[in-house]
């Protein structure tokens, strides 16, 4: 007579092999349902070449707050106000980043003016940088041509020129001393 071997499954006692891996799996099914796809992060590395989280996109009005996230720090206050846009649609995409090039804080904010401003809250006061772009279609990322020049309007704190690329971070950088409203620039191509 001719036996095959039988299958693994029934080999084993597969009623056990279910209470060890059935755990494991429900695990893994809770972490995928508990952080959903989709954009968690803001576009192009941070001047450190860290990614960057970004604070989920609120649906406000144009004075939008922003919460620090600093618990030492000072109450101050950071306004950003920047304007001119080519067109009134899509999101303002906005990093706040402190002297190493870390940012810690931004945002989705929508553009349903010819300005927008946003507001941070409770920042420790010293060295800050923002950098931003009008993302006018709502892809979550700055869109560039086929050479990578931006093809969405972008600005950076101190409206610092740059001919090839994104301009130095010690550029960009400002003293926060007290409350302070600054004004980008949008720069389109």
């Amino acid at each position: 007579m001719n036996f095959r071997k039988p299958h693994p499954l029934f080999m084993t006692n597969w009623p056990l092999t279910l209470s060890r891996t059935l755990p494991l799996t429900l695990m893994f099914a809770a972490i995928l349902f508990a952080y959903p796809s989709g954009t968690d992060t803001l576009p192009g590395p941070a001047p450190n070449g860290s990614v960057m989280r970004h604070v989920q996109p609120e649906q406000l009005t144009d004075d939008t707050t922003v919460r620090g996230t600093r618990r030492d720090s000072i109450p101050l206050v950071l306004k950003v106000v920047t304007g001119e846009f080519r067109a009134v649609k899509g999101d303002l995409i906005i990093e706040l980043s402190d002297s190493t090039g870390e940012a810690f804080t931004g945002g989705i904010h929508p553009v349903t003016g010819t300005t927008v401003t946003v507001r941070f809250d409770s920042l420790a006061p010293g060295p800050k940088a923002v950098r931003l772009f009008h993302d006018e279609n709502s892809n979550g990322k700055l869109d560039t041509n086929f050479f990578g020049i931006p093809s969405e309007g972008y600005g950076f704190s101190n409206n610092p020129r740059s001919r090839f690329g994104e301009p130095s971070f010690k550029d960009r950088l400002f003293e926060l001393k007290a409350d302070t409203t600054i004004h980008i620039t949008l720069t389109y191509w």
